[in-house]
């Protein structure tokens, strides 16, 4: 590993040093993909990475990385981590209580999906207000090596799923744009109107 990459590394994991020094020792990192998107779930991961094994070589938000390289460090991730989970909020549920609600319910089911349960929670930005010590980070996929992990895990499985909905519903190539409000997505909306999983509150899916 490059002298530059570690230090990278070091400065994504000031968060978490500084609350081992304070006598935590399971830290769980928590994220979601999928907020903006017209088709398809939202989905979060949560993960406890090992104390030990917290140095991941190119991790980083899950945006800045390359399909390729988020799926060979959704591999180490998994294999390295105390534990893990995902869960996912249907496009029906978003459109009947809002997608800031939704968003708050996912984080808040996968954090519960844990299997070891986590002294505190390194939340990207959001508060779900639930009973569990939580830590909200304003753009914590950049700046913490625990949600950075999550982003990875979260990413990795939905677009997973938007490729398996691809060959349910072919015509609005999910495989390429993962339900986002692409030029092509659009335009098959246009052509073919709303599939079975797209979210009809929001604006261009049904006009």
């Amino acid at each position: 590993m490059e002298l530059r990459e570690v230090k990278r590394l070091v400065s994504l994991c000031q968060f978490e040093d500084e609350l081992y020094s304070n006598g935590f020792l399971n830290i769980a990192g928590v994220d979601e993909v999928g907020r903006g998107c017209l088709a398809g779930p939202i989905v979060a991961a949560a993960v406890i990475l090992q104390r030990d094994k917290i140095f991941i070589e190119k991790l980083n938000d899950s945006k800045k990385i390359s399909r390729q390289k988020r799926n060979l460090i959704f591999s180490k991730i998994i294999k390295s981590c105390s534990c893990w989970s995902v869960a996912k909020v249907s496009p029906k549920v978003i459109d009947k209580i809002s997608l800031q609600k939704a968003n708050i319910l996912v984080i808040k089911k996968a954090i519960k999906s844990l299997r070891i349960k986590p002294d505190i929670i390194l939340v990207d930005a959001l508060n779900p207000n639930m009973k569990s010590l939580i830590m909200p980070i304003v753009k914590g996929d950049e700046l913490s090596a625990s949600i950075a992990a999550a982003s990875i895990i979260a990413k990795v499985i939905r677009d997973r799923l938007m490729i398996k909905m691809s060959r349910i519903y072919p015509e609005y190539g999910f495989e390429l744009h993962k339900g986002y409000g692409t030029k092509k997505h659009l335009e098959m909306l246009a052509k073919y109107g709303p599939s079975k999983i797209h979210r009809l509150s929001f604006k261009g899916v049904l006009n």
